[in-house]
């Protein structure tokens, strides 16, 4: 009979712990589903005020978001977002139509307070969906003036391979954490640099070594440095790997990241060279004189 009480009374314990433990974890699995729930309202509030007073458009599984004085811009947006459907199609080997929401900002002071970034010219953000481009000088797009309508195209197809990138890396339950933030930048600038991929322009007076390019305060510090060029930097290492393995080699890196648990592994076995091997490479490359601060 004391043998029998025991067990119930260890079985009562039991039941009290297990029930203690599911009241912690759905306690906090609720508070994880407000938490989620209001920064979901908040993000749609925030999208929702941004395109409130904007006309749109749809282009294939686009939505553009433009002013009424943007509307002349549509025709070079629309160039812009054709070829790069056509290169990241040639560079991920398939096309990805989830739908997806371009922005056209208005201003200087509208991108960067929406993006919290200085000298902001374009965005990307997955959580609300969309991408977001400012026009630089709009009058001089408009009058198809060539520098610039290049500027303004190089800047979409930069942006518009982000969404496809984080489309590409999902498939294989990826996220932009599991990659240096180099190799998606160094990516999205190949793509946006168009036939002038790889073409020989000085980078800065300084090199960051990639290992230092990784997360997004590691490359926000160099970002706006002048004495830095982390976009062409991060590009010419993109254009080695595809000019030395050929164009395949972005997938399979992404592929060996995934099966390798790791990017530095993933490179490693797609390449049988390291990270070391690329920053090499960069340092062979021609650098721009520094300049003096009086001078800048």
């Amino acid at each position: 009979m004391l043998k029998k009480s025991f067990y119930i009374v260890l079985l009562l314990i039991t039941l009290l712990l297990v029930a203690s433990v599911t009241l912690i974890k759905y306690k906090e699995n609720i508070t994880q589903l407000i938490s989620s729930f209001i920064i979901e309202k908040i993000i749609a509030k925030e999208k929702e005020d941004l395109i409130n007073d904007r006309k749109k458009i749809e282009y294939k599984h686009l939505s553009i978001y433009y002013s009424d004085s943007d509307k002349k811009l549509l025709p070079a947006t629309k160039d812009s977002l054709e070829r790069a459907m056509e290169l990241n199609n040639s560079l991920f080997g398939s096309s990805y139509t989830q739908p997806y929401d371009l922005i056209i900002f208005s201003s200087t002071n509208e991108i960067e307070s929406f993006s919290s970034l200085d000298y902001a010219i374009g965005i990307n953000s997955p959580d609300y969906n969309m991408f977001g481009v400012l026009p630089e000088n709009k009058e001089g797009i408009i009058e198809d003036i060539p520098p610039l309508v290049r500027n303004y195209k190089s800047n979409i197809m930069h942006e518009y391979t982000h969404y496809v990138f984080t489309q590409k890396i999902s498939e294989i339950g990826l996220t932009n954490d599991d990659f240096p933030l180099w190799f998606s930048e160094g990516i999205a600038v190949y793509i946006g640099a168009d036939i002038e991929a790889g073409r020989l322009l000085e980078i800065g007076p300084k090199v960051v070594p990639l290992n230092e390019l990784t997360t997004n305060d590691q490359w926000n510090q160099y970002r706006t440095d002048i004495q830095y060029d982390v976009y062409l930097q991060s590009e010419k290492a993109i254009y080695f790997l595809i000019n030395e393995y050929g164009i395949g080699i972005i997938n399979k890196i992404i592929l060996e990241t995934g099966s390798k648990k790791g990017f530095q592994e993933g490179l490693q076995s797609a390449t049988n060279i390291n990270i070391k091997k690329l920053d090499d490479y960069i340092e062979t490359l021609p650098k721009r004189v520094d300049t003096n601060e009086s001078d800048r």
